[in-house]
């Protein structure tokens, strides 16, 4: 995930982005459309950060759990948690990189704009398919390649990874024993990049099946 001192000194504003709050609402409508939750379901949000999508989903399923390595971020999500009232959503602090994987395994696994940030991506896409049940469905958000412009400087240390090729992607998980992996656009992200210019940055959704 991203450093967590990036994480932190954020986590404060984060949510004061129109752009990102947009973003949440169209992704999340996608996980809508192609998972399909239902309320018999418990969804892991990995890279939580301060909960947009996870808080956006968790009307559709059961339970929810936040997790995420920056714990500023996590206390954002836990305060938006406690002032709501909601008893079905929980946080944790994870980094599946390095820490082992927790007991409980999920229905569903929703991760969003958080794969560039992590470097071992491939030990963090086996976590997944540990961490869902038989017949449970990953979703992943992210940027298609791009060409090292969309963070800013301030942000661009924590990056590992200038977006992905979607069908490289998409057989890093069949290798790894995921089934039934599409992908689409979820939505294009339009910004001014460091030199003053506006560029467009598609997001795919990438839905991957566990064997049941």
């Amino acid at each position: 995930m991203m450093e967590p001192n990036y994480f932190d000194d954020a986590a404060a504003t984060w949510d004061n982005e129109p752009r990102r709050i947009a973003m949440m609402k169209v992704v999340g409508e996608a996980i809508l459309r192609e998972a399909r939750p239902t309320k018999e379901m418990d969804a892991l949000d990995y890279g939580c950060g301060t909960g947009l999508v996870g808080l956006f989903i968790l009307p559709h399923v059961r339970s929810v759990t936040g997790a995420d390595s920056s714990s500023a971020m996590l206390d954002v999500l836990r305060k938006k948690i406690t002032e709501s009232g909601v008893g079905n959503m929980s946080a944790i602090g994870l980094d599946l990189q390095h820490d082992p994987l927790p007991a409980e395994r999920y229905h569903l696994i929703i991760t969003n704009m958080t794969l560039h940030h992590v470097a071992d991506t491939g030990a963090v896409l086996k976590a997944f398919h540990e961490l869902l049940l038989p017949g449970g469905t990953l979703c992943i958000a992210d940027l298609d390649t791009e060409p090292g412009i969309f963070h800013p400087p301030h942000a661009a240390a924590s990056v590992h990874h200038n977006g992905f090729d979607r069908g490289e992607l998409r057989s890093q998980l069949e290798e790894i024993g995921f089934e039934q992996v599409r992908d689409a656009t979820a939505h294009t992200i339009r910004r001014p990049v460091q030199d003053g210019s506006e560029h467009d940055f598609p997001v795919f959704l990438i839905t991957a099946r566990r064997p049941r």
